[in-house]
């Protein structure tokens, strides 16, 4: 009788719940259609600084020598009443030289949010997106002019806009979502409500630096803020899955997508579909991966320690694990800490291979199927991690070679490498093809360089003992300038533990764990012979591309957590408690400073949208086509025997120009502000195929036919053979998930029949 009341319950609330959303998405769809967009255009004259007027009432300013020194800003005002909502600002302008543009309020600074925005000299024209909090009266745009060159602004329009009532909705939506799945879920709930206390307390601590105002940038922010303003404006364009990301270097497209894989960031990127600000984009990716982490290294670690309190504080000790926090909160390194989040799975899976001892395909089946999960996980988020993970599997099946030679071993990693494969061939296919026919620069250097510095950059042995290092820093030589690397003086903690219990206890598996941290501390260090490796061992020259020692870090944190969940497994009760207090304590501590020093010492900025962040972020710039020098872009289009007779726009599909040949000529071709890519097409009035070259400095270069008249359209397109692999990959989901529900299905009958 319990179970059908609770039956009746359960279909009742969700009944509700999908009545409650039909609500929701009316109430929104109406507030949508009788939404009247306010527009203003903005009256230079009313706005004062040091711009002249033109005859056409455009503000100028020619040369420094034309600017009063008395403000920062060359134009600023009108200081007008705008009301509570959300404004899109357009600004036409042109410079010679990178500006700057705010908005902002003197009596209510606290109510306007934005950021400062970029007027790049490669561009004319910017749209971005800001937020009004309450009424204000003294509303104000601001540009600031450099100092250098000339600057001229056209025109400037504000508009209201719709992302408020979006994102309302959507927050309306994931409520009920997540309020329905509690009361569904409400008795396992219940039954593990410590546990999952503790595991939400564990994800809350971790993202303590993200509850400011803003967000800290760190090493490489901006590269990854801007992959995932990509892949939003590719989702708008309607192009799935994003390849060409046409909006970094101000058009200038960046391929980041086809050797980066990105399939996570599609959540923030969605995100800022719907409407919220990059800061809230990225600070909800941040606290998914941080749940995510702990959610998959406590589900690992117990599963193997089969003890709840250990598997916790492994847990614990692997999300604070101080190397973790230098990638999240300090480099910003978005695939590798998103990287970390699928090490344990891996190591789960291998660990299984090699101690389960069934004959039963379903569990082969399993392990394979987690491996793959594991390792598309790396694929999709860090290539690096991948190679470094492929490593430490091929050192494991060299130590366990009796075991790796048994059939059932071998058919396992077969299955996993093949799906592995097959589910990342829409991914793998692109980079292939890229890898084997675009010169990129990642793939130009040439190996004697990069193995004179990759040794040096590993972490030295003094910086594992550390207990706080400057949140400043990179991996230089003078270790006071250098980041912290280290997997934090608990794991350490847990090594030397480790040593003790190889001498203490007969048990294999501290004994294995211990070698293989140390092995990988040692590797991730200074000492490891990666540049004799790299110049005298055949084939091994690719291990440059690693770049860095302590890349090897994360998967040392693995050993070192479970390592501390085995040995706390092997200590006498009393004993205990008083080890994992001091280690909890220990750990508090450390994390503590660590948090101040990230929160303290880095700038916190706020980005609230993508035009406040700088296009020609590349960091190194390792997939711009070799031998470009993108300093001298400056986002005109060329001609020869031919000239422009229309404004060149280009969206996330496509480029368009109108122009037209001079006569008689045989040799006319107009050059887009567009890197030459492999996969650009452009086509001709009424699509009539025209043929493309590099042009100077590798940009595309279009060539036109004699007595030619009419537009240029430059578009990114997916070859057959990308299509191909993206079908194979849905076929590939689509196929493992039935194999598996079926296997699950003949396990229950047999449970039943058992019965």
């Amino acid at each position: 009788m319990e179970k059908i009341k609770q039956y009746v319950n359960n279909k009742t609330v969700m009944i509700g719940a999908v009545l409650l959303c039909i609500a929701i998405a009316a109430v929104t769809a109406v507030r949508l259609n009788h939404f009247w967009a306010y527009r203003m255009e903005i009256n230079l004259d009313e706005m004062s600084g040091s711009m002249h007027t033109d005859e056409e009432g455009n503000k100028y300013i020619v040369d420094y020598y034309d600017f009063d020194g008395n403000s920062d800003y060359a134009l600023y005002g009108p200081y007008m009443t705008l009301g509570k909502g959300y404004y899109t600002v357009e600004i036409d302008y042109d410079t010679d030289y990178e500006c700057r543009m705010d908005v902002h309020s003197n009596k209510f600074a606290d109510y306007v949010v934005s950021s400062d925005i970029i007027l790049k000299e490669h561009s004319t024209h910017k749209r971005f997106n800001i937020r009004i909090k309450d009424d204000v009266d003294d509303f104000e745009l601001r540009v600031k002019y450099n100092g250098i060159g000339a600057l001229k602004v056209y025109g400037i329009t504000i508009t209201e806009n719709t992302i408020g009532i979006k994102t309302s909705a959507f927050v309306a939506f994931l409520t009920v979502i997540v309020l329905t799945a509690c009361y569904l879920l409400r008795q396992k709930i219940k039954q593990n409500q410590y546990t999952l206390a503790a595991l939400a307390a564990i994800t809350v601590l971790s993202c303590v630096p993200e509850m400011t105002q803003g967000m800290c940038m760190g090493h490489d922010g901006a590269f990854h803020l801007l992959r995932i303003e990509g892949l939003a404006e590719g989702l708008r364009s309607g192009i799935f899955p994003v390849r060409m990301q046409s909006n970094w270097m101000e058009g200038y497209g960046y391929p980041v997508s086809i050797y980066y894989g990105d399939i996570l960031l599609y959540i923030p990127a969605l995100l800022r579909i719907v409407g919220f600000s990059v800061t809230q984009s990225y600070k909800a990716y941040l606290f998914l991966i941080n749940l995510g982490t702990v959610l998959v290294s406590y589900g690992c670690f117990h599963k193997i320690v089969k003890n709840n309190r250990a598997a916790l504080l492994g847990t614990v000790a692997y999300s604070f694990a101080t190397y973790r926090l230098t990638n999240v909160y300090v480099r910003l390194a978005v695939g590798e800490y998103s990287a970390i989040l699928f090490l344990p799975l891996v190591f789960l899976a291998v660990y299984q291979i090699y101690t389960e001892n069934t004959l039963e395909f379903r569990n082969h089946m399993k392990n394979a199927l987690l491996l793959a999960v594991g390792m598309t996980g790396l694929v999709q988020t860090h290539l690096i991690s991948v190679a470094t993970v492929s490593i430490m599997i091929a050192f494991v099946c060299i130590v366990m070679i009796k075991k790796t030679l048994r059939r059932k071993t071998l058919m396992v990693f077969a299955l996993a490498v093949v799906m592995t494969i097959a589910v990342n061939l829409f991914f793998l296919v692109p980079f292939i093809d890229y890898s084997k026919n675009v010169p990129v620069e990642v793939l130009n250097d040439s190996e004697e360089t990069v193995a004179n510095l990759i040794q040096g950059k590993g972490a030295y042995v003094s910086q594992y003992f550390m207990l706080y290092q400057k949140a400043f820093g990179a991996s230089g030589k003078n270790i006071g300038d250098r980041m912290a690397i280290t997997p934090g003086i608990v794991l350490m903690t847990a090594l030397f533990g480790g040593i003790y219990g190889c001498m203490r206890y007969r048990d294999k598996r501290i004994k294995f764990m211990t070698l293989m941290s140390v092995l990988l501390l040692w590797m991730s260090s200074n000492l490891f012979p990666w540049n004799f490796m790299i110049n005298h061992v055949p084939f091994m020259g690719w291990i440059s591309k690693i770049q860095f020692p302590w890349r090897f870090l994360p998967i040392a944190q693995v050993f070192l957590s479970l390592l501390l969940c085995m040995l706390l497994v092997k200590i006498e009760e009393g004993k205990r408690e008083r080890t994992e207090l001091a280690l909890l304590v220990l750990l508090i501590v450390t994390t503590a400073q660590m948090f101040s020093g990230v929160i303290q010492e880095r700038s916190y900025v706020e980005k609230y949208d993508a035009a406040g962040i700088d296009s020609f972020s590349l960091v190194n710039g390792e997939y711009v086509r070799a031998d470009t020098e993108i300093d001298l872009f400056d986002g005109q289009v060329y001609t020869n025997n031919a000239w422009a007779i229309g404004d060149y726009t280009r969206d996330g599909k496509c480029a368009i120009m109108k122009c037209e040949t001079v006569d008689g000529a045989d040799d006319a071709w107009i050059e887009f502000p567009i890197i030459n890519y492999k996969n650009y097409a452009a086509y001709g009035t009424n699509g009539i195929p025209l043929k493309i070259v590099d042009g100077e400095n590798n940009v595309v270069r279009v060539m036109l036919p004699g007595g030619y008249q009419g537009s240029v359209t430059v578009t990114y397109e997916i070859p057959p053979s990308y299509k191909a692999a993206d079908i194979c990959s849905m076929i590939a989901v689509a196929a493992i998930a039935v194999i598996m529900l079926l296997s699950r299905k003949k396990q229950a009958v047999k449970i039943i029949e058992m019965k």
